[in-house]
């Protein structure tokens, strides 16, 4: 990546750094003039007090009075935080630093507790009959084996985009330009090139499914266009956040349209 498109390497994103990078997965920053990686407080899920607390480095600091203070170098640092809270709860962190003479590239090589696999539960149950795909995906994500979540996730769209396509036609049906929108979603379900699909998708959504303009289904049908192999695994890992997210919010949005209109029937029905 290019110098200038680097962020350096403060205590903020070190911190960002540590609680939501996944294991083994490469940073890299500008080169600042750090004398260690250590900082004093992250946030984390406390176990024993049930929610996101501070966790602080409560470790004893020698003052280093008389010693020459020498810059960070390649080799590794080990953190260690216990929440400020209960005092029992810790996150140990160890993570690998490789200095060079413009930039910083770190990872995580080890962490205890082991984080749990978040896995979504509207996700999980639209994908219920491709639960092995998706649980294989979420796993290799969350360990930042990107080539291969970036392959379970397109595996997972081209399964299940029908059934994605269903619910976009029948949430849509009641709208003005419900013919229009229908129109696309049906040449959607037709064999033919990707590049095609990826321009039909940008008519076969309804507004309220583009914040601000942007379509998530023409973002995965974008994805499911690229390869693979032409992607580093870094590259892979940021598309296969993309795809987790574009899925989530369809999906979520919805069902949560489905089941405000099914309870709004119900009640204005119930007045009769």
């Amino acid at each position: 990546m290019k110098l200038d498109k680097l962020s350096e390497l403060s205590n903020k994103e070190i911190k960002n750094f540590i609680e939501t990078t996944p294991l083994y997965t490469w940073k890299e920053f500008k080169k600042t003039n750090r004398t260690s990686l250590q900082i004093d407080e992250i946030d984390s899920f406390c176990k024993t007090c049930d929610q996101i607390r501070p966790f602080h480095d409560m470790r004893p600091r020698g003052s280093g009075a008389g010693m020459a203070i020498q810059p960070l170098s390649s080799g590794t640092t080990n953190f260690y935080f216990t929440c400020v809270s209960c005092k029992k709860e810790y996150l140990l962190c160890n993570v690998e630093q490789v200095i060079d003479n413009q930039t910083i590239k770190i990872q995580k090589f080890g962490e205890l507790p082991r984080k749990a696999i978040d896995r979504d539960k509207l996700l999980k149950k639209f994908f219920s009959n491709d639960s092995d795909n998706y649980e294989k995906a979420v796993v290799c994500l969350s360990h930042g084996y990107g080539v291969a979540a970036f392959a379970y996730f397109r595996r997972i769209i081209e399964n299940n985009i029908i059934k994605l396509l269903d619910m976009i036609q029948e949430d849509s049906s009641s709208l003005a330009n419900s013919q229009e929108i229908k129109e696309a979603l049906d040449n959607l379900r037709k064999e033919s090139p990707m590049s095609n699909k990826i321009e039909i998708a940008n008519n076969a959504l309804p507004e309220y499914l583009k914040p601000d303009g942007l379509n998530p289904l023409g973002r995965l049908y974008k994805i499911l266009s690229e390869g693979v192999h032409n992607l580093n695994d870094q590259e892979c890992l940021s598309r296969a956040n993309i795809v987790q997210e574009c899925l989530k919010f369809l999906i979520s949005e919805l069902s949560t349209r489905k089941t405000n209109s099914d309870r709004f029937k119900k009640l204005v029905g119930s007045l009769n």
